[in-house]
């Protein structure tokens, strides 16, 4: 016998999907909504049985194993109860949803606590060296009266709910039917209650500062996580997370781009045709390169590890980016004779023309081919 077919699911099939098929199988093959027939009733325990075992992960895990899972806890279900023609009957009317519930979707379930967000601004420098931010939360944490149980321990008493019978009675028209009372479990006493200051969640609220460490290497949108700093979970559910997004403020002279740095570096005509030294500022100190003569515009120059830390490298000393320099040639306005006349002079001795030099070279990168067809 395969639970899986058995269900009719998948083997990798979530818990929602196994408790899905469980509940449409379950609505069809219930002995008290087929009685008098052996088959469905075989068939709903074949069914119940690989419930019990696929919904619980530590049974499941021994059943993928190949080993034999524990026993399954006490479960009181749903029973059918019969016919009641009578005008006085005194149970309440619910719908088939409230009728299974209280077997189907326990109240005491545990419930895994919520992710929290909050967004802090970074200057351009944090990044590089990293930064620690205090931000003020308000979360759930769990209950130090019930140990985030959600419940308290009292002296055995009688189920007010049942009024001790253990049993809840529901009708669906004239049917009527019966199920477990979640108050006591369905033993009718009451060894414990919700606790009050928690409401039976397992968890109140609380104020809190966190201290959070942001990485060097930080993006705008980057998310720091720190798991289980998030809301505590429901009656003794796991926590979830913390996530501080960062937003990082532009910088006047740098623009990012992954890892690496792109800035602009204006030069003088003079330094673009002969060449010089000039300073590029980078985020420590500046440093010094050498421009060669004839230098255009838009020309780059590569400063290795000048860049961003590299958030997946670790060690003491991360990698880091490249700062990339990139020359924006200053042409200045001619407002004296003299000086229009030296750059006459100068357009006299260097005939060169740049859009007819481009077009030759657009036409050889064309072919031989098309450079005679534009001819």
């Amino acid at each position: 016998m395969d639970f899986y077919e058995v269900l009719g699911v998948r083997r990798n099939a979530s818990a929602a999907e196994v408790r899905r098929a469980y509940q449409k199988q379950a609505r069809l093959l219930h002995p008290d909504l087929n009685p008098g027939d052996p088959i469905a009733a075989e068939r709903f325990r074949v069914v119940s049985r690989a419930f019990e075992v696929l919904s619980d992960p530590h049974r499941r895990a021994q059943y993928d194993r190949g080993e034999a899972p524990a026993p399954p806890p006490a479960r009181a279900e749903v029973g059918f109860a019969g016919f009641d023609f009578s005008e006085g009957v005194r149970v309440e009317r619910a719908g088939f949803r409230e009728i299974f519930q209280g077997v189907l979707h326990p109240a005491e379930a545990a419930a895994a606590g919520e992710d929290l967000q909050q967004t802090t601004r970074v200057s351009f420098e944090d990044c590089l060296q990293g930064t620690r931010r205090r931000v003020h939360v308000m979360r759930f944490e769990a209950c130090s009266v019930c140990d985030g149980r959600g419940v308290v321990a009292l002296r055995p008493r009688p189920c007010p709910t049942c009024e001790g019978r253990g049993e809840l009675r529901a009708s669906r028209g004239r049917m009527v039917f019966t199920r477990p009372c979640r108050d006591c479990a369905g033993s009718g006493v009451l060894g414990r209650q919700p606790c009050a200051p928690c409401g039976g969640q397992g968890r109140v609220m609380q104020s809190e500062w966190l201290d959070v460490q942001v990485p060097p290497g930080v993006g705008d949108d980057s998310r720091v996580r720190m798991p289980g700093w998030g809301n505590a979970g429901r009656r003794g559910g796991p926590p979830g997370d913390f996530v501080l997004v960062v937003e990082v403020e532009p910088h006047p002279l740098f623009r990012r781009e992954g890892d690496d740095l792109l800035c602009e570096v204006p030069i003088t005509i003079t330094q673009a045709a002969l060449g010089a030294h000039v300073e590029v500022p980078t985020l420590e100190e500046p440093v010094t390169i050498e421009l060669p003569p004839g230098t255009q515009t838009g020309q780059r120059f590569r400063l290795r590890k000048r860049g961003m830390p590299r958030l997946e490298a670790g060690g003491a000393e991360p990698a880091r980016g490249d700062l990339y320099a990139e020359v924006r040639v200053w042409v200045p306005a001619v407002t004296d004779d003299e000086s229009r006349r030296l750059l006459e002079e100068f357009a006299r001795r260097s005939p060169e023309a740049p859009r007819a030099q481009a077009a030759a070279d657009a036409a050889t990168a064309d072919g031989p081919g098309r450079a005679a067809a534009k001819a």
